[in-house]
């Protein structure tokens, strides 16, 4: 027997919705099980505004459900959900190496930072950030500029995956923490350049504080950066020290 809500035979008026097209303004009618529909008139693809899409931001078959068209409001929120689960899955990670979760932290908000104003992919910009602060943890080595070692590229997979991290996103992420010397991708470089330049803000600001505990000289100049912003973010941040 077919369930009564699904079998057209028993649906009412309710059963259907008229909206009008966002591009056009044309009439556009939906049954109570579409998820979307195209515009007659424009071609426009419009979601139900009767359905409750909640689920897409932290479903991982929402874009099978959807489509790859996803509206520009969902996929804001599937990227700042992915980007919470990884920040806590570094902290899982990282446990009580308060130093490191503090300089996870520190790096992703100034990556965020220079990313708004440099442009890139928020969400890969957001977990290489994040997983910058893992490199040499699995050698146990403490020291600031540990390069990403292939027992942290295996580490970082495994808090991606288990983040729900996409299989793209994911390789992408690596590329740009196991590359010093700039990602395998060519549209990934802005990306690259917001990460790299948001670790060396943190290099320096450590070292300035390690400086003045120790009462010695100013610490040496910081490595050079990529951007603008994130030369401007460095300035402002080491005065405020």
């Amino acid at each position: 027997m077919r369930c009564p809500g699904q079998d057209t035979m028993y649906w009412g008026p309710e059963a259907v919705c008229e909206t009008s097209c966002p591009k056009c303004g044309g009439p556009i009618e939906f049954f109570k099980d579409e998820s979307s529909r195209r515009c007659r008139k424009c071609g426009e693809k419009v979601l139900n505004p009767k359905m409750d899409f909640g689920c897409a931001v932290y479903c991982k078959f929402a874009s099978q459900c959807l489509g790859e068209d996803m509206p520009p409001e969902l996929l804001a929120k599937r990227t700042d959900l992915l980007k919470d689960r990884a920040a806590t899955e570094v902290k899982k990670f990282l446990g009580r190496n308060f130093r490191r979760i503090g300089r996870m932290l520190k790096v992703k908000e100034y990556s965020e930072k220079i990313q708004k104003a440099e442009g890139g992919d928020p969400a890969i910009v957001t977990l290489a950030a994040c997983l910058s602060s893992i490199a040499g943890v699995s050698s146990g080595i403490e020291g600031d500029g540990a390069r990403f070692s292939e027992e942290d590229a295996a580490s970082a997979q495994s808090i991606l995956s288990r983040a729900g991290t996409p299989d793209e996103v994911a390789s992408r992420v690596l590329s740009i923490l196991s590359n010093p010397e700039g990602p395998d991708r060519k549209d990934d470089l802005t990306n690259f350049k917001c990460v790299a330049d948001a670790v060396r803000i943190a290099e320096a600001v450590e070292a300035l504080k390690s400086g003045q505990t120790a009462g010695t000289a100013e610490p040496a100049d910081p490595k050079p950066l990529f951007t603008e912003t994130g030369r401007k973010l460095m300035e402002q941040v080491l005065n405020e020290k």
